[in-house]
């Protein structure tokens, strides 16, 4: 790992102010410390441009930062599966992964399109980019992608759990919340189905795109029971739903793994704020008024594609990445540092109860 990147005076006060009381400890003891939170509202710190002394990395880190902080050579010879990799984060986590020359697999809907940005992908880069049919939508489609996979014999050393819905109407056609099955469930069946064929490289990685809109989710976190039930549906509460599952399964799945002796990582990363197609058409729709105020709010803390793919990025290839999981136990991050969870999200019971529900319908 090489970081030389230093932090300037300005930053270095920055990080300084973001404490109590303003004690201003050395660099050196800072970093050689466990990994400290700036004591200040993390928004704040957004806006200030905090950034950890150890790898300088913030609110405005890009993807293009975290790579060359990385061996990115020793990534040539890997396997990337990515799905939803057609549009938004999902492409820029593409480019920034054909940046190393790796393998990438993505699983996509619109093969057409998906065909037509891996030639692209692969005339300006040494990366290997093939395509696999993917439906979220559907279980079956899922399954035959993991059989797919499995067929090419690659090793996955990377999974980037990245597709998605943004918030959206309750599916009155198969009547079911359909971002719980398709954020949810569809990444959660794939993984354990390429668990269970053993198709994870040693000391593969396991990254789930979440949000800190999990924080919005319903009363008790999971709607156990009311899933499918359109009665009491409301968008943002089923897609903070979605983003708190993936958190609680990322939570139970690191325990399961470490105690099957099994080197594989798994991580939940929050992008931020992104401005997308998919982000600009559901604030228009099933958003509402709280789309369109959540819009305002969070206006001064858009990032660019590039900022809002550095913490996919930094999960799936940085080193500190499995340090702050496996000696820290941080499993949460946001902006390329770890980020603590409320107490919903860390409530083991129900991350429990969430993995026993999910794996009875894999």
């Amino acid at each position: 790992m090489k970081v030389n990147r230093d932090v300037d005076r300005v930053l270095t006060k920055q990080f300084f102010c973001c404490h109590r009381g303003g004690a201003v400890k050395s660099l050196q003891s800072t970093t050689s410390a466990m990994f400290r939170e700036p004591c200040c509202w993390w928004p704040l710190g957004h806006l200030r441009g905090w950034r950890h002394p150890e790898t300088s990395f913030g609110s405005r880190t890009t993807w293009n930062d975290v790579l060359e902080d990385c061996d990115i050579l020793k990534f040539r010879k890997k396997c990337i599966v990515i799905t939803g990799a057609t549009s938004g984060i999902g492409l820029e986590a593409l480019r920034a992964f054909a940046q190393t020359g790796a393998t990438i697999i993505i699983g996509a809907r619109d093969d057409d399109r998906a065909r037509a940005i891996a030639c692209e992908i692969m005339t300006v880069t040494r990366a290997i980019v093939r395509v696999l049919p993917l439906d979220l939508r559907s279980l079956d489609s899922v399954r035959a992608f993991a059989s797919a996979l499995n067929d090419l014999n690659l090793g996955v050393d990377v999974l980037i759990n990245n597709a998605g819905l943004m918030p959206c109407e309750f599916d009155d056609a198969n009547m079911c919340d359909l971002m719980f099955h398709v954020n949810f469930q569809a990444h959660f069946t794939l993984t354990q189905l390429l668990l269970r064929s053993g198709a994870f490289a040693d000391d593969a990685r396991i990254v789930n795109v979440t949000s800190q809109v999990y924080m919005f989710s319903y009363p008790g976190g999971i709607r156990f029971g009311a899933i499918d039930d359109k009665h009491g549906y409301d968008a943002v509460k089923s897609y903070g739903q979605s983003k708190l599952a993936l958190i609680l399964w990322t939570n139970v799945q690191n325990k399961i793994l470490q105690q099957d002796g099994r080197n594989i990582a798994c991580m939940a990363v929050h992008p931020g704020s992104v401005r997308t197609s998919g982000a600009d058409a559901a604030r228009k729709s099933a958003s509402g008024w709280r789309g369109a105020l959540l819009h305002c709010i969070g206006a001064p803390f858009v990032k660019s594609l590039q900022a809002g793919t550095a913490t996919t990025v930094f999960a799936a290839c940085h080193p500190l990445a499995l340090r702050y999981l496996r000696d820290e136990g941080f499993t949460f991050f946001a902006n390329c540092n770890p980020r603590r969870l409320t107490k919903t999200a860390k409530d083991d019971a129900l991350a429990q109860k969430l993995y026993d529900y999910a794996m009875n319908r894999v």
